[in-house]
Protein backbone atom coordinates (compact mmCIF):
# COMPACT_ATOMS: atom_id res chain seq x y z
CA UNK A 1 0.00 0.00 0.00
CA UNK A 2 3.02 2.01 0.78
CA UNK A 3 4.90 1.41 -2.37
CA UNK A 4 1.30 2.09 -4.44
CA UNK A 5 0.90 5.50 -2.69
CA UNK A 6 4.06 7.08 -3.70
CA UNK A 7 3.98 5.82 -7.21
CA UNK A 8 0.83 7.56 -6.80
CA UNK A 9 2.82 10.47 -5.99
CA UNK A 10 5.14 10.24 -8.26
CA UNK A 11 2.64 10.04 -10.97
CA UNK A 12 0.81 13.13 -10.11
CA UNK A 13 3.92 15.05 -9.43
CA UNK A 14 4.52 14.43 -12.76
CA UNK A 15 1.33 14.79 -14.52
CA UNK A 16 0.83 18.45 -12.43
CA UNK A 17 4.61 19.44 -13.53
CA UNK A 18 4.15 18.62 -17.08
CA UNK A 19 0.94 20.67 -16.69
CA UNK A 20 2.27 23.80 -15.22
CA UNK A 21 5.45 23.51 -18.71
CA UNK A 22 1.77 24.19 -20.57
CA UNK A 23 1.14 27.64 -19.81
CA UNK A 24 0.37 29.67 -22.11
CA UNK A 25 1.62 28.07 -24.72
CA UNK A 26 -1.52 26.14 -25.78
CA UNK A 27 -4.16 28.31 -26.24
CA UNK A 28 -2.41 30.22 -29.21
CA UNK A 29 -1.68 27.24 -31.24
CA UNK A 30 -3.68 27.79 -34.20
CA UNK A 31 -4.25 30.54 -36.95
CA UNK A 32 -5.78 34.04 -35.93
CA UNK A 33 -7.42 36.75 -37.95
CA UNK A 34 -6.82 40.61 -37.25
CA UNK A 35 -9.75 41.91 -36.83
CA UNK A 36 -9.98 45.99 -37.51
CA UNK A 37 -13.33 46.48 -36.15
CA UNK A 38 -12.66 45.09 -32.95
CA UNK A 39 -9.17 46.42 -32.34
CA UNK A 40 -7.84 50.19 -30.90
CA UNK A 41 -4.87 51.45 -32.74
CA UNK A 42 -3.26 54.26 -33.33
CA UNK A 43 -0.23 55.03 -35.24
CA UNK A 44 0.31 51.29 -36.72
CA UNK A 45 -2.74 50.11 -39.11
CA UNK A 46 -2.60 47.44 -41.45
CA UNK A 47 -5.06 46.16 -44.10
CA UNK A 48 -4.90 42.79 -42.96
CA UNK A 49 -2.58 40.70 -40.33
CA UNK A 50 -2.49 36.53 -40.04
CA UNK A 51 -0.87 34.97 -37.36
CA UNK A 52 0.10 31.53 -36.85
CA UNK A 53 1.48 29.78 -33.76
CA UNK A 54 2.97 26.70 -33.20
CA UNK A 55 4.20 24.53 -30.08
CA UNK A 56 7.88 23.49 -30.77
CA UNK A 57 9.27 20.62 -28.96
CA UNK A 58 11.36 21.83 -25.82
CA UNK A 59 8.28 24.48 -24.87
CA UNK A 60 8.99 26.72 -27.89
CA UNK A 61 6.66 29.34 -29.19
CA UNK A 62 6.71 29.36 -33.04
CA UNK A 63 5.21 32.62 -34.89
CA UNK A 64 4.64 34.01 -37.93
CA UNK A 65 2.50 37.02 -38.87
CA UNK A 66 2.04 38.05 -42.45
CA UNK A 67 -0.20 40.30 -44.08
CA UNK A 68 -0.29 43.98 -45.61
CA UNK A 69 0.58 47.08 -44.35
CA UNK A 70 -2.09 50.30 -44.79
CA UNK A 71 0.01 51.24 -47.58
CA UNK A 72 -0.23 47.72 -49.30
CA UNK A 73 3.09 46.66 -48.85
CA UNK A 74 3.31 42.94 -47.74
CA UNK A 75 4.26 42.47 -44.04
CA UNK A 76 5.93 39.18 -42.49
CA UNK A 77 7.14 38.64 -38.88
CA UNK A 78 8.47 35.43 -37.66
CA UNK A 79 10.04 34.25 -34.39
CA UNK A 80 10.79 31.39 -32.05
CA UNK A 81 11.02 31.88 -28.19
CA UNK A 82 10.81 30.00 -24.81
CA UNK A 83 8.57 32.16 -21.93
CA UNK A 84 11.74 32.23 -19.78
CA UNK A 85 11.90 36.29 -20.47
CA UNK A 86 15.46 35.69 -22.19
CA UNK A 87 15.70 37.26 -25.68
CA UNK A 88 15.41 35.16 -28.74
CA UNK A 89 15.69 36.44 -32.64
CA UNK A 90 12.67 38.33 -34.19
CA UNK A 91 12.70 38.72 -37.57
CA UNK A 92 11.09 41.28 -39.56
CA UNK A 93 11.32 40.98 -43.31
CA UNK A 94 12.41 43.85 -44.77
CA UNK A 95 13.12 45.78 -41.62
CA UNK A 96 16.46 47.89 -41.44
CA UNK A 97 17.01 46.87 -37.91
CA UNK A 98 17.73 43.54 -36.21
CA UNK A 99 15.25 42.45 -33.29
CA UNK A 100 14.68 40.31 -30.37
CA UNK A 101 11.45 39.06 -28.10
CA UNK A 102 11.41 38.13 -24.63
CA UNK A 103 8.42 36.33 -23.91
CA UNK A 104 7.19 35.88 -20.07
CA UNK A 105 4.05 34.16 -18.59
CA UNK A 106 1.61 36.31 -16.84
CA UNK A 107 -0.72 33.49 -16.45
CA UNK A 108 -2.69 30.17 -17.96
CA UNK A 109 -3.59 32.51 -20.93
CA UNK A 110 -1.02 35.54 -20.80
CA UNK A 111 2.54 36.58 -21.56
CA UNK A 112 3.82 39.82 -21.86
CA UNK A 113 6.54 40.37 -24.53
CA UNK A 114 9.15 42.99 -24.80
CA UNK A 115 10.60 43.75 -28.54
CA UNK A 116 13.81 45.12 -28.91
CA UNK A 117 15.53 46.96 -31.45
CA UNK A 118 19.34 46.16 -31.72
CA UNK A 119 21.98 48.31 -33.68
CA UNK A 120 24.54 47.07 -35.80
CA UNK A 121 27.21 48.79 -34.05
CA UNK A 122 26.66 50.02 -30.55
CA UNK A 123 26.31 53.51 -29.84
CA UNK A 124 27.95 55.89 -27.34
CA UNK A 125 25.58 58.92 -26.09
CA UNK A 126 26.32 61.98 -24.64
CA UNK A 127 26.91 60.91 -21.06
CA UNK A 128 29.09 58.26 -22.35
CA UNK A 129 27.14 55.10 -21.86
CA UNK A 130 27.31 52.53 -24.42
CA UNK A 131 23.58 51.21 -26.18
CA UNK A 132 23.63 48.04 -27.98
CA UNK A 133 19.56 48.70 -28.91
CA UNK A 134 16.63 50.00 -27.75
CA UNK A 135 13.17 48.88 -26.65
CA UNK A 136 10.86 49.04 -29.69
CA UNK A 137 7.63 48.05 -28.02
CA UNK A 138 6.41 46.11 -24.84
CA UNK A 139 2.83 44.77 -23.94
CA UNK A 140 1.09 41.87 -22.95
CA UNK A 141 -0.31 39.20 -25.26
CA UNK A 142 -3.92 37.13 -23.83
CA UNK A 143 -5.72 34.70 -25.33
CA UNK A 144 -9.65 34.95 -24.22
CA UNK A 145 -10.93 32.58 -21.40
CA UNK A 146 -13.27 31.11 -24.46
CA UNK A 147 -10.07 30.77 -26.75
CA UNK A 148 -11.60 32.66 -29.45
CA UNK A 149 -9.80 35.49 -29.77
CA UNK A 150 -6.66 36.49 -28.66
CA UNK A 151 -5.55 40.40 -27.91
CA UNK A 152 -2.55 42.05 -27.90
CA UNK A 153 -2.47 45.16 -25.66
CA UNK A 154 0.53 47.28 -26.27
CA UNK A 155 2.41 49.37 -23.44
CA UNK A 156 4.29 51.19 -25.38
CA UNK A 157 4.92 51.85 -29.51
CA UNK A 158 7.75 51.37 -31.79
CA UNK A 159 9.48 54.29 -30.70
CA UNK A 160 8.96 52.95 -27.35
CA UNK A 161 6.30 55.92 -25.84
CA UNK A 162 2.89 54.82 -23.96
CA UNK A 163 0.96 53.26 -26.45
CA UNK A 164 -2.55 52.27 -25.60
CA UNK A 165 -3.07 50.03 -29.06
CA UNK A 166 -4.89 46.96 -28.82
CA UNK A 167 -4.95 44.16 -31.14
CA UNK A 168 -7.71 41.51 -31.07
CA UNK A 169 -7.48 38.33 -33.51
CA UNK A 170 -10.37 36.09 -33.95
CA UNK A 171 -9.50 32.29 -34.25
CA UNK A 172 -9.84 30.53 -37.90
Amino acid sequence: MRRLSKLLAVFLGCAFAARAGDGPIKPNVGTWALNLGKSKTEAWVAKSQTRVYEEREGGLLYARYEGTDARGNPTFVEFEARLDGKPYPYSVRGGSLTYTIALKPVDDRSFAFEVKAKFAQPVLDRNGAVHEGRLAWTGTHTVAADGKTLSDSYKTDWHGDPSRAVLVYDKQ
